[in-house]
């Protein structure tokens, strides 16, 4: 958030009153993706009383020029030590740097396993070509989105579908409900939906692509790590 322009969030913080917020579906969360979700719906209440605020507490704080959403790690009297769910230490903040914390969290609707993920997919691809009726060419490209995420999804093995390959990349999962959700919509930002639709396909395909190497690369490390300490 810019300190520069008006927050919502902000300003009812500032007025005394609490924020209801839902976490968009395929929205960043960056450093906070391992304690925050998609689809959560968080209310964020201001600080009455910093004694208010306890270890562990979703806070949100002013950190150098933004205003970030982390967590409480340690406090010691009027200081906090921020942190992120990934295991960074930002650093300590005063108690006037904390405008609020998180009081209450909504889970959302369980997401569907990744074969019916598929399945869904599929269908929403199915549905948008009857309407649309393209090239046969472009119908082609989009039904190979479904067959490669077939494929890498038994690639990658369902064991791993839910891991992050490395903190800073999304799951398996994560890509495939951000695609299906956005395919069920069926709502495009470009007057030519079905080559909205493979492109956004074609990158969920690449990111598995990306996320099985990564998991390969990380498999030969550990391997040969083993056999150097043999």
């Amino acid at each position: 958030m810019s300190k520069h322009r008006k927050d919502p969030l902000l300003e009812a913080l500032k007025e005394g009153k609490s924020y209801t917020w839902t976490v968009p579906d395929g929205g960043n969360l960056a450093s906070m993706r391992k304690a925050i979700k998609h689809g959560q719906t968080l209310t964020i209440s201001p600080i009455g009383d910093p004694k208010e605020i306890q270890v562990g507490d979703f806070v949100l704080v002013k950190w150098h020029q933004s205003d970030i959403f982390h967590i409480v790690g340690e406090i010691q009297g009027d200081q906090y030590l921020i942190v992120n769910s990934l295991g960074k230490v930002n650093g300590w903040v005063p108690a006037k740097d904390i405008f609020g914390r998180v009081t209450k969290i909504v889970e959302p609707e369980p997401r569907p396993s990744v074969p019916v993920m598929l399945d869904r997919l599929d269908a929403a691809y199915d549905h948008l070509l009857k309407l649309e009726q393209p090239a046969d060419d472009e119908t082609q490209r989009l039904l190979t989105v479904i067959d490669d995420l077939y494929w890498y999804a038994d690639r990658i093995g369902a064991a791993r579908w839910y891991e992050m390959p490395e903190s800073n990349k999304w799951s398996f999962e994560q890509n495939l409900w951000r695609l299906t959700k956005q395919a069920e919509k069926g709502a495009a930002p470009v007057p030519d939906r079905i080559r909205y639709f493979i492109d956004c396909g074609k990158e969920c395909v690449g990111l598995a692509s990306e996320i099985l190497a990564l998991f390969e690369y990380r498999d030969l490390e550990q391997k040969s790590d083993a056999e150097e300490s043999e």
